[in-house]
């Protein structure tokens, strides 16, 4: 099998396995009659949090000032916060096929009907970076998967997360790698993957330089509902 249908496979496979849980969850809360309907509430998320207070503000200083962009980002109006890379990360950069200046191909899906979600996925070619988060349901991860909270622009690397990865060691005959790390922040638990092929699978293994990438990503939409 050829190594992007594997690692492609594989994500796909994992992000079938997500969103079927999502949706039977949400189907059996909202069923009628169903005990948990009345319990079925969106995540909170702090608002008041000085990051997105910081970047309504400016948004709001950039529309009066006549400074604003002139077809405002779909992103923008999404009741979640949005972050976003606002750099490729070192995964990315040091891959030299992709190279510093790299121009992604990128897919944002979210749902305008009920922008509680988003997922932003940009492909460089030997490294797709994927960030999405979602206030409907809180993921169930086994045991062994670690969830930091509040990781911040320049956290301390104590406050790093910790970064998984699934390679030949964790899946037999796997050429690729795919890395992975969850955090929460303003009380929203967001998901990071950085998927590999075999010229760049050392990136996703550097889970040091990964976990330092998270510094970099930043608020880029959502409003408070």
């Amino acid at each position: 099998m050829a190594l992007d249908q594997r690692v492609g496979g594989l994500w796909a496979s994992a992000m079938r396995a997500v969103w079927v849980m999502s949706l039977a969850g949400l189907a059996l809360a909202t069923a009628p009659g169903s005990p948990a309907r009345a319990e079925n509430k969106n995540l909170a998320v702090d608002w008041n949090d000085p990051e997105l207070k910081g970047f309504a503000e400016s948004r709001a200083a950039d529309s009066a000032n006549g400074a604003a962009p002139e077809e405002e980002s779909k992103l923008a109006k999404l009741q979640i916060p949005v972050l976003a890379f606002e750099r490729p990360p070192e995964a990315v950069t040091r891959n030299l096929r992709a190279g510093p200046e790299a121009e992604p191909e990128t897919s944002e899906q979210f749902d305008p009907e009920n922008p509680v979600w988003y997922q932003i996925v940009q492909d460089y070619g030997d490294v797709t970076v994927s960030v999405s988060a979602d206030l409907r349901v809180q993921h169930t991860f086994d045991a062994s998967h670690p969830v930091y909270d509040k990781v911040a622009p320049g956290a301390g690397v104590s406050d790093e997360p910790q970064v998984s990865v699934m390679d030949e060691n964790s899946e037999e005959g796997m050429d690729g790698a795919i890395a992975e790390y969850t955090f929460t922040r303003f009380g929203v638990p967001y998901t990071v993957t950085v998927e590999c092929t075999t010229a760049a699978r050392e990136q996703c293994k550097d889970t040091a330089q990964l976990a330092k990438d998270s510094a970099l990503l930043k608020v880029v939409g959502g409003q408070a509902p």
